[in-house]
Order: structure tokens, then sequence, then C-alpha cells
């Protein structure tokens, strides 16, 4: 029997997904602890009530330097506002971590104006970007500044390459911080050409249709709790919105409302809980052949992945974008290095449950952390455009593709494959056979348990 490339949620399923049950649980995956929050209650953030910035940041006197003003004066402090009068700031920004006799003080940084657009933060950072040339370009936006600043700067600077982790014009380390009317842009446009004799003579516009890296992060949640963004614009390409985890099979929680986001490849990611609501999501064709909105990477036991409710799900009007072959997401097997998924042609091929993923041609291992990073993203009472191709809006992860009619044609195999996994019962039918090879229970999990689904959506 042919699957369902579309699954919708019943009502009463879809009752499971409010905002208020969603961003309720914090914590271990499969043991998280009931942590009401109610973002949508803060006076402030909901423009109820104004509030005297205790620290203004202009574009002369630059955002870093208040910053840090601020977290080296917070004593005494149950929360710091931070204002920005309208202009373009340089970038990249930290807002760490902040304590006052072991009591965390969060910050909410907000545009002074209410359109996002007067108020901007930019910085050209991307993943392949040596940390040598990192030190050389920022270090000067941090000198003399508290240790929690640059503790994170020095872990930036110090690697090879930065890595996706570390490329954000906007990087959030502060437990219930506050983000309002603000343009985040990552201006990096697969500036950075690949090196080497075989790259001679690759142009710009060939290289951004290409496998290269172009990871380029607008905002990084960095593991953090509670962080609430209204009205704010995320601009970027590929990985715009990266809502990092505090570490493996654990969550935290983020709520964004009133939000545009815009990006092409993957470009709300993470392993993190989120909810959006009422945010318009825009997927660019102007560079990608093919876009996905969401790469969850959700471990199986927590219970909510990204959660879009109300959402406009639109494109940028490119010629690309206008094909009707993005998808809404795709799950990121994070780290996965060998697969247990499909049938491998490599004589000899084998997958094994390992403390690590790795792989060395033909033998590979994959890490339970990476084995239960399926991914869960639920769409509802949205409205989606015709970009997306509606007969099969889910891709596999490095697999074959879906045409327009939903017909499915396989790719050539991958030692990162997995297909698309609507339920834990999909996991179940495809590897079950390995899982109990490998010793690996999942029994405690119903098959039922949702992985995608929608529900109540309509063309736009």
């Amino acid at each position: 029997m042919a699957r369902e490339l579309r699954p919708q949620l019943t009502k009463a399923q879809a009752d499971a997904y409010s905002a208020e049950n969603v961003l309720r649980y914090t914590g271990t995956a499969g043991s998280e602890i009931s942590d009401p929050w109610f973002p949508w209650q803060d006076a402030f953030m909901a423009g109820q009530q104004e509030v005297e910035p205790d620290y203004i940041a202009t574009p002369e006197t630059g955002l870093a330097d208040v910053i840090n003003l601020a977290i080296t004066n917070c004593a005494g402090r149950d929360r710091i506002y931070i204002g920005m009068e309208p202009g373009e700031y340089v970038g990249p920004v930290y807002i760490p971590l902040c304590k006052w006799q072991g009591h965390d003080v969060p910050i909410t940084l907000f545009g002074m104006h209410p359109d996002p657009a007067r108020t901007v933060i930019t910085a050209n950072v991307d993943a392949e970007m040596p940390g040598t040339e990192y030190r050389d370009r920022f270090a000067r936006m941090f000198v003399g500044h508290a240790p929690e600043i640059l503790s994170i700067f020095e872990r930036i600077a110090d690697r090879d390459k930065i890595t996706t982790a570390n490329t954000s014009v906007l990087r959030v380390e502060n437990d219930g911080c506050q983000l309002r009317h603000l343009t985040l842009k990552n201006t990096y446009n697969a500036d950075r050409l690949p090196q080497g004799p075989d790259d001679s003579g690759v142009t710009r516009a060939a290289f951004q249709q290409s496998t290269g890296q172009h990871q380029a992060v607008a905002l990084l949640v960095a593991g953090v709790d509670r962080v609430h963004c209204e009205n704010l614009h995320l601009d970027s390409y590929q990985d715009t919105l990266y809502l990092k985890s505090p570490a493996a099979f654990t969550t935290s929680r983020s709520y964004f409302r009133g939000c545009k986001i815009s990006g092409d490849v993957d470009f709300i990611f993470g392993q993190t809980t989120a909810y959006f609501t009422d945010c318009t999501i825009v997927s660019r064709g102007s560079r990608a052949p093919h876009a996905w909105v969401a790469a969850p990477s959700t471990n199986i036991r927590t219970p909510f992945g990204l959660v879009f409710s109300t959402c406009i799900f639109t494109h940028d009007g490119s010629t690309n974008a206008l094909k009707g072959r993005f998808s809404l997401g795709r799950q990121w097997f994070e780290g996965v290095r060998a697969t247990p998924y499909g049938t491998s042609p490599l004589a000899g091929y084998t997958c094994d449950l390992g403390t690590v993923s790795d792989y060395d041609e033909p033998h590979g291992t994959i890490s339970r952390a990476t084995l239960e990073a399926v991914g869960k993203c639920v769409i509802l009472r949205s409205k989606i455009g015709a970009h997306i191709n509606s007969a099969a809006p889910w891709d596999d992860w490095n697999g074959g593709t879906f045409d327009r009619t939903g017909v499915y044609t396989p790719g050539e195999w991958n030692p990162r494959f997995r297909l698309v996994q609507f339920s834990v019962g999909d996991l179940q039918s495809e590897i079950g056979d390995w899982l109990e090879q490998q010793g690996v229970d999942l029994s405690d999990i119903s098959p039922d348990t949702v992985l995608l689904a929608e529900f109540d959506n309509h063309d736009l």
C-alpha cells in the first residue's frame, strides 16, 4: 500500500499542539518536566506596556559595547532592557549568560522603532570561514569586554573552520532572552569561492548553484530556554534560524510571533521545541534549485519539535520558487555518517550502533543521538503557497525526489540517506529488524507518534 505523502492530524490530535501545551515541557527527552510558560502574556512584548530602556545603543556607539556595559552592571536586576535607536549595526553580536548572586538575569533587546526594517544588525559570516579570519575581522569589537563575552569569541576564533553553529549575526546564550522590532541579516551569499587547482575558473554564480558550503545563520538560539521573539525579520539563505539544543537528548523552548523568516536551504532548523504563530515564512529561489523550509532534528522522545500555527508560507517571486517543487521540510539526520536505511550497493557494507557516528568505507557506526534525531514538524491552520509541492511537501534526507504528482524517483544510495518518516511506525517498518539486531529497544514509543503532519491548512 502506498504511503500517504501529506498526512493530516485529526481535530483531537491537533488540539494537543496548542501553544500552552507545546511550550509546557523542557528538559531530558522522555523525562521532561512540566514548566508552564506563557510568553504571550508579557505586556511589553505584546505591545501593551512601554518600558524605559536601561541602556540605549546607537549605530555610532555600537551594540557590542552596550551589551558589555549592561552585563557588567547587572547587580540587583530582574531583567535588563536594551533599546536600539534606528540604524544599521555591525555584527556579530553576542547576548551572553548574565548572572548576579547565582541568579540568571535575562536581557531584552529591542528596536525603539516598531518597524524592524529600521533597526538592522548585519554581518557576513559563513561556515567555511577560518577561525583566524574571524579573529582578524572581529577581535577589535570585543577588546576589554567581560569574560562572558570574550569566552564566546575565543571559542569561535580558536577553530580551524568556524562551522555552522558559529556563523550567526546574533548569538543568544541568555535564558529568558527577548528580541523585538529587529532585522538580523547575514549578507553571505556564496561569496567564499572554493580553493584549489580543481576549482580554478569557478564563477560565483556557478558556485551558488553547487553543493559547496553556504551555511550562514542570522539568529542562533544557543542551547538556552524561554527565548521570546516578536516582530523580527531574519534574513539569510541557508540555515537562517538555528535552534540549538543545550545537549543531546535535551530540549529547550523558543516562541516566535509576527516574525518574517527568509531563506532557501533548511532555513529553520535545529533540535529544540519552537512555536511559530502569525509568522511569514519566505522561501527564496533566486539561487537554489530546491528549497526546504524546515530541517528539524528533534529527538524521538521529545514531545514537540517545530510547530507552525496560523503562518503564511510564501516565496520571493523568483523563477525557481514558482515551479511548485519546493518542500516544507526534511528531517535533519544530524551527525549521520553511515545509515541503517536503504540497501547499500557497496560490497561488505555494515552500519552498527556505536558511541559515535563514523564511516570508514565499507564499515560505519551510528550513535544513539544520531539514530534518535528523527525530526518533528507540524503545520496547523496556515496558508501555503504554490511554490510548495502540494502532492509531496516533505522530502527525504539525501534521498530521492518527488515530482508534482507525488511520483517518487529513488536517488543514488548515499551513506547519509534516510527516507521521509511521518510517524514512529515508519521508522519501525524501515529498520525494525536492524534495531532488534543492534539491541535497540524503542517499544516504549507508540508507532502512532507523529513526526510530520498538517492540520486545516489552505492554499495561499
